[in-house]
């Protein structure tokens, strides 16, 4: 599949009150029987004619947003580029999300994405100068589209010629975005040169850089959007280079090409949270998606590094959740006993619902779940409450997946779970040969 030259920085959060792992949480509909649909399709059914991937989940798992090359989608899709749709799954309708107000589409494709978690709200990024009017030529800028009216809006006004805007992340009301940007007249006393990370406040018309240390201190490396809180006050970034120690040291691995470090910036107290720390104390660089739960407090992300927990010794890429109010880092890809993976579990992100008690994550491991003997990348959800893991991208008769799955989505509950995989045995009728996306009800 082709993917994005960008990680797709958004992820669907929900609102939810700052909550321990694993807690108790009711699941309606729990006792239903599993079942898995195909969703990258046009609104009568018919399968896309191109490759589909990426895909977010609203929060009652209604609205799924996705990346698509497909062009029979929707009508009058003839601009020959990957787009973003959003399909409600109640009705089948699917509408086109990178377009202007009047309908006009893209020339540029987009690089990333994000959904609001009352699906209202569809935040991109684009090239695209005629999306809007007054719009800078050759500059990238973020735009949001608000599905109820229709209308299609630059987040900030038109950045100069050659400039870069990108990566954004949607809190759950669509109030807050997160964003990566090269631009220095954002904020005052924008001097590194580098690439930073804003929260915008699209009520108040505010924006403040959150890539900086407690005291201020401005980075010295390239910074990178990942996620936001669904209050919108917590956000996630990388950042090249190391910083609020006093020093800046590069992020260089030899065992981790393209290494970053990872922090949490929380806009209440000003304070930046290392997240990916050893069990020595120490601050570690990481490569690989990184995210936060719901509520802001669990820091999201994989890694080979084997000093983060006790008894790590797979020599295998994991995934991992830090809580930022504890300091204490559990893995989540093991399987129902505790055992270890006996593989690489996926560089993409895992992700928690809200509530914290279901964890979905990507492994190529084969001990996770008996019987997986297919010998790809397949999606799991595990109930941190109970321990119990289960593999998603299945189909309805538990016939495993024949073909990799890469990117996820959770909805607020736990009861659905997107992905995207390059499957034809998951949906009757899947033969268009292409990565598609699906979604798993499991309750």
């Amino acid at each position: 599949m082709r993917y994005l030259k960008r990680v797709a920085a958004g992820v669907a959060i929900w609102s939810i009150s700052a909550t321990a792992l694993p807690m108790t949480s009711a699941v309606a509909g729990e006792g239903s029987r599993p079942h898995t649909a195909l969703v990258s399709t046009a609104a009568d059914g018919t399968g896309g004619d191109s490759d589909s991937g990426r895909p977010q989940l609203s929060a009652n798992g209604r609205y799924i947003a996705f990346e698509s090359w497909s062009a029979n989608l929707v009508p009058g899709d003839t601009n020959g580029i990957n787009d973003v749709f959003v399909k409600d799954r109640r009705t089948g309708a699917v509408e086109r999300i990178d377009v202007a107000s009047d309908g006009t589409q893209a020339g540029v494709p987009p690089t990333a994405f994000s959904i609001s978690g009352n699906g209202r709200y569809v935040a991109f990024d684009s090239l695209d100068g005629d999306l809007v009017p007054g719009d800078t030529p050759d500059s990238e800028d973020i735009f949001i589209r608000d599905r109820r009216t229709g209308r299609t809006e630059i987040l900030i006004g038109p950045g100069p010629e050659g400039s870069y805007t990108y990566a954004p992340s949607l809190s759950a009301d669509g109030r807050y975005v997160a964003f990566t940007s090269s631009r220095s007249d954002l904020v005052p006393g924008d001097t590194n040169g580098q690439t930073d990370v804003f929260v915008h406040d699209r009520w108040r018309k505010t924006t403040r850089r959150v890539s900086v240390a407690t005291d201020g201190t401005e980075g010295g490396g390239r910074s990178t959007s990942e996620a936001i809180s669904a209050d919108g006050t917590r956000i996630a970034f990388t950042s090249a280079r190391r910083f609020g120690t006093g020093t800046e040291e590069p992020a260089t691995d030899q065992r981790r090409p393209r290494s970053r470090y990872f922090y949490v910036h929380d806009t209440r107290t000003g304070r930046t949270t290392p997240a990916v720390v050893d069990l020595d104390g120490e601050e570690t660089p990481l490569n690989g998606d990184v995210g936060l739960s719901p509520d802001g407090r669990y820091a999201l992300f994989s890694s080979p590094y084997a000093k983060l927990v006790p008894g790590d010794t797979n020599g295998a890429r994991d995934h991992f959740a830090r809580d930022l109010t504890t300091g204490v880092t559990q893995r989540l890809s093991v399987a129902h006993d505790g055992s270890e993976p006996n593989d690489d579990s996926g560089t993409g992100r895992p992700h928690l619902s809200a509530g914290n008690r279901y964890a979905v994550f990507t492994s190529t491991a084969s001990n996770l779940v008996p019987g997986d003997t297919n010998g790809t990348a397949d999606a799991f959800l595990r109930d941190l409450r109970t321990g119990d893991v289960q593999r998603v991208d299945v189909a309805d008769d538990g016939t495993q997946s024949n073909g990799g799955t890469g990117f996820l989505g959770i909805d607020a509950f736990g009861r659905t779970v997107a992905f995207d995989s390059a499957a034809d045995n998951l949906v009757p009728g899947d033969t268009n040969g292409r990565t598609d996306v699906f979604v798993r009800g499991l309750r």
